[in-house]
């Protein structure tokens, strides 16, 4: 359930972001903000072309405008020059501990929705040991960031220490001020100094096993700590030209050495001095090659075997950024860095040192968006999606999508979305339970108790990136869509993908093609589905679907709905269906019976 909270808070903040950015783009617009006078003269003049022009207090219009020297008058810039320069600098770090040398401008700020995750469940089973974390960048000046990182993880260890499974759990809430000390525009290398607090949350053991704290005696309960850990790092950088440039960082970490009084010596990580190095490609325009590599120094450690010995692993990352669009950042790495804040982020996996995933996107309100042509009404009410097969379509940016689905045998989900750009939709909260199931097949059994038993509550968090569109002169919709999350009862999750095609023939007739893939701990297979929707009136749709698995036990299942549309934002659909249910895993799995079902779809 502290996924849940995560959740929330960040749909609050993103929310308030959002609320925030429009503020001030109003208030800067410049309608405000220009003082009319009226000035009498005794002589009629000449009629001249007159240039009007809103200084709004900005010094750089007082500049020579012929101003010689190394430093690029940003005013000469292009438009596209300018937009590509201000998302370069929205890199601000490659890992938390290694810091860039690059700042927001004054006053912007970005937010960062951050998953690491192994590639498996090791005993704990399931998709993946996540640390999902949350990251809030502001500029207070040019030269100066401050940063807020909320990250969290609650597993069991990915090996058994002592035979048995241990739980293990960590929560850290901190931030960051970064300050320049020396410009790069102005020596031959840019130096900064960065340093962090957090307050650190970690726990160990539970009623049926002992902690890794607890090295004295085999009593079990759980040890829960709570520290003040901070660190301390002075990034520096030389850019040897527009698209490459080098790191090094130098900096130190202070994390606890002992915990509890039931540890032999040191039962900890304790602190660590640190070299990183760095590199920051750019193979185009929009697209980064980011490179680490970290020697931990000691006197600490910053990894543990299954036998709980304290060692020193070195940490690398490597990836690649994407800048979407100026609104929109992905990222993608390889890395065996566990930890997501600036104090933990040398820290391995508890209990291995594994190569992970690293998944983040950033989301900035204050770059331009991409331009779409708007959808007409009969879009609008197909980009509500579909029952068990969705479509490629994405609403405007700024738009809120919610849905409440429930059926006759008792399945109830909602979800809702907000969509950050014209390409991209962040589904900030799936959340629903299956009940009543009969599913065809005992290949499916461990699917069934692991996902789809009595008591579950699965909960989910995902995001859908356009691709191609007719809205900009594409022949049709191409969307990625992934999801991951968990069932609350097993504490089991797994990763659904898809992508997402829809053609839109004429006026009355759109097809859909979607190819799904679903891996987990437990199983692992992909899936095809199709759908239509054919209008039948104004405000009356027929929307049939099919779903096919792709594995040995192959599952076939079939949907009729019927919409309703009481406007293009709201809309009712009707449905009969012998899948599984409508989240995710469900779309694919075939129940033996039919249910009657219901879903609400509202646009505002």
């Amino acid at each position: 359930m502290r996924l849940i909270f995560y959740i929330f808070l960040i749909s609050q903040l993103l929310n308030f972001l959002g609320v925030f950015a429009e503020k001030v783009k109003d208030d800067s617009s410049g309608f405000n903000s220009i003082k009319w006078e009226k000035v009498e003269e005794n002589k009629p003049r000449p009629l001249k072309n007159i240039i009007w022009k809103s200084y709004k207090n900005d010094k750089i219009y007082f500049e020579n405008e012929n101003k010689q020297g190394s430093i690029k008058n940003r005013t000469n810039l292009s438009n596209e020059e300018r937009i590509y320069e201000s998302s370069k600098k929205t890199v601000t770090e490659i890992e938390p501990f290694l810091p860039l040398n690059n700042f927001l401008d004054y006053g912007n700020f970005q937010t960062s929705v951050r998953w690491k995750s192994s590639f498996d469940g090791g005993v704990a089973g399931g998709a993946g040991q996540q640390n999902p974390s949350f990251v809030l960048d502001y500029g207070i000046s040019d030269s100066s960031l401050f940063s807020i990182y909320i990250t969290g993880a609650d597993d069991d260890l990915y090996n058994l220490v002592s035979g048995q499974k241990i739980n293990y759990y960590w929560q850290s809430y901190g931030f960051s001020f970064k300050q320049k000390l020396l410009d790069e525009e102005d020596f031959d290398f840019g130096f900064s100094l960065v340093s962090s607090l957090e307050y650190w949350r970690h726990a160990s053991g539970s009623q049926f096993s002992k902690s890794i704290f607890n090295q004295k005696d085999n009593s079990f309960g759980k040890d829960k700590f709570e520290d003040l850990v901070a660190a301390l790092s002075f990034p520096i950088s030389k850019k040897f030209n527009e698209k490459f440039t080098t790191l090094i960082v130098p900096g130190i970490t202070f994390l606890p050495e002992t915990l509890g009084s039931k540890g032999i010596g040191k039962n900890a990580y304790g602190n660590n001095f640190y070299i990183g190095s760095g590199i920051v490609y750019d193979l185009a325009k929009d697209l980064n090659l980011l490179l680490s590599y970290t020697t931990p120094l000691g006197p600490g450690n910053n990894y543990f075997d299954s036998d709980l010995n304290y060692s020193r692993k070195p940490i690398y990352s490597f990836g690649l950024g994407w800048d979407i669009n100026p609104k929109i950042s992905i990222e993608g790495k390889i890395t065996n860095s566990y930890g997501a804040s600036p104090a933990t982020g040398l820290l391995t996996i508890p209990s291995d040192n594994l190569p992970l995933y690293s998944a983040n996107i950033t989301y900035k309100p204050y770059g331009e968006d991409t331009y779409l042509n708007p959808l007409n009404d009969v879009e609008k009410l197909i980009s509500h999606g579909g029952i068990t097969v969705n479509n490629a379509l994405i609403p405007i940016a700024g738009t809120s999508q919610f849905k409440f689905n429930y059926d006759n045998s008792g399945n109830i989900f909602g979800s809702y979305g907000y969509s950050l750009s014209n390409i991209f939709q962040l589904e900030l909260l799936n959340i629903g339970s299956f009940n009543d199931l009969n599913l065809s097949g005992s290949e499916n059994s461990n699917l069934y108790s692991t996902y789809l038993a009595e008591n579950n509550l699965n909960y989910r968090l995902g995001g859908k990136l356009l691709i191609f569109s007719p809205q900009k002169d594409d022949l049709y919709w191409v969307t990625l869509r992934s999801s991951v999350g968990r069932n609350d009862d097993t504490n089991q999750g797994y990763l659904f993908a898809e992508v997402l095609n829809t053609f839109r023939l004429n006026n009355s007739l759109t097809f859909n093609i979607s190819s799904k893939y679903f891996f987990s701990g437990v199983e692992s297979f992909g899936g095809i589905g199709f759908s239509s929707y054919l209008n039948l009136s104004d405000n009356l749709m027929l929307i049939p679907e099919i779903n096919a698995s792709i594995k040995n036990d192959s599952d076939f299942n079939s949907t009729l709905a019927l919409r309703y549309s009481i406007s293009p934002e709201k809309s009712l659909d009707l449905y009969y269906s012998n899948a599984a249910g409508v989240q995710d895993i469900g779309q694919i799995l075939k129940d033996k019976e039919y249910k009657f079902g219901i879903n609400l779809n509202f646009l505002y």
